[in-house]
């Protein structure tokens, strides 16, 4: 009777973290590769300041990833997600409040701060209530749902803005998200009782996990595929298609619509392959290898203008390639100590999210340089094919790079960990 009571609170649990981590996961994608031309328009906003809303937003998030992660192994998940829950609750309301540009900035820098919290605590709440062998999967299942948020961040959110706007698309999803986080309120504080979670965290071993050198190219590679995706995800990708393409804003959402839909279903995949198998530097490398393919096939459509069906293609296969996420995760936590999970994971994050912050600035500088040559329609920016080669040739070289640094992957099976 105990173990059915005890299976049922997992259950709801796995069920109330993963819905927060939901509307995280949505605001990240959300803004502003769904809505960069009314921001642009909104606000008279360069490209650079447009992207810089995804920077400023991955550079908190991403800083916040090593904090966040001390802090749960410090003082349990639980405590550490119900933080970061109500900060993103109020965070997410005060976004379609903004009026000004620095509104704006304050309210997405407030919402990397918040959702920095929301997923390392949820990695160490699943170490928690579940065993080492089910870990990969039950964080295949919270991808899934969390990357659905992503999935409704592109064109249900474009077709939601088209007929009520962005700021009232905005102040909805965040009233929902603080109602999950309301509900979810007694059940994580009674957690506790039920899951024991210890204060695994000290200064030596957070540098043990720095230092640790068999996972530098885990810290290499799975943030260069990730930042290429996100980039495309969350920030130029459909801005892209409508420039060069001269495609509808619905169209070009469908396509990202497409990109979150394939990398959520591989991000469950992953997981359980990597379950089933036990496996996890082939995964990798396939990961690498397909954003090389991926990116070089962008190039090449762009320079050829031989379809538009062939940018989808590579879309998609960014989303794939980044959908192997969970292997970089189960890969980071086994090549350290397991009661520095969340450490190990938010170090890995970090490294992320920094990349996230680099390449968004990067592309929004790249945009603005060539702005010269940009058509201007009705406060909206058309940019040159010249400024996307460009972005591309960049992600092209650090695709390969990031390739050769998979091949020196060892298998964390094969290492012995301290």
């Amino acid at each position: 009777m105990m173990d059915d009571q005890k299976q049922q609170k997992r259950v709801i649990l796995f069920l109330l973290v993963n819905s927060v981590y939901f509307f995280s996961y949505f605001q990240r994608v959300g803004v502003p590769g769904t809505i960069f031309n009314e921001l642009q328009s909104a606000f008279s906003l360069s490209a650079t300041a447009v992207t810089g809303l995804a920077a400023i937003t991955f550079l908190i998030y991403g800083i916040m990833q090593v904090f966040a992660g001390i802090t749960a192994d410090k003082f349990g998940g639980f405590r550490t997600f119900l933080l970061g829950a109500f900060l993103l609750s109020f965070s997410s309301v005060l976004f379609p409040f903004a009026y000004s540009p620095f509104m704006l900035f304050l309210s997405r820098a407030f919402i990397g701060f918040s959702a920095g919290f929301i997923f390392i605590s949820l990695v160490k709440i699943l170490s928690t209530i579940y065993k080492e062998d089910e870990f990969p999967l039950y964080l295949g299942f919270s991808l899934l749902l969390g990357y659905s948020g992503g999935i409704f961040a592109t064109y249900p959110l474009e077709r939601s803005v088209s007929f009520i706007g962005w700021r009232n698309s905005f102040l909805i999803a965040g009233v929902v998200c603080s109602f999950f986080t309301v509900i979810g309120l007694p059940f994580l504080k009674k957690a506790g009782e039920t899951f024991i979670q210890k204060q695994t965290f000290s200064l030596p071993r957070f540098l043990k996990v720095v230092k640790n050198t068999h996972s530098f190219p885990i810290v290499i590679a799975g943030p260069v595929s990730f930042g290429i995706y996100f980039l495309f995800q969350s920030s130029i990708g459909k801005k892209f298609l409508e420039d060069f393409c001269n495609i509808s804003s619905e169209k070009a959402s469908l396509f990202t619509f497409i990109m979150v839909v394939v990398n959520t279903a591989f991000a469950f995949l992953s997981a359980y392959a990597t379950a089933i198998t036990g496996k996890r530097r082939p995964i990798i490398i396939f990961s690498t290898t397909t954003t090389l393919i991926a990116v070089s096939i962008l190039l090449f459509n762009l320079l050829f203008k031989i379809h538009t069906g062939l940018f989808l293609l590579s879309y998609i296969f960014l989303a794939i390639s980044a959908a192997v996420s969970p292997v970089y995760i189960t890969a980071m936590k086994e090549m350290n100590s397991i009661e520095l999970a969340a450490t190990s994971v938010g170090f890995l994050n970090a490294v992320s999210y920094l990349f996230v912050t680099l390449i968004n600035f990067i592309s929004g500088r790249i945009l603005d340089f060539f702005s010269y040559s940009a058509v201007k329609m009705t406060g909206i920016i058309i940019y040159p094919a010249v400024a996307y080669r460009t972005i591309f040739l960049v992600c092209l070289l650090l695709s390969l790079f990031s390739f050769l640094i998979s091949l020196t992957l060892k298998e964390p099976g094969d290492i012995k960990v301290k």
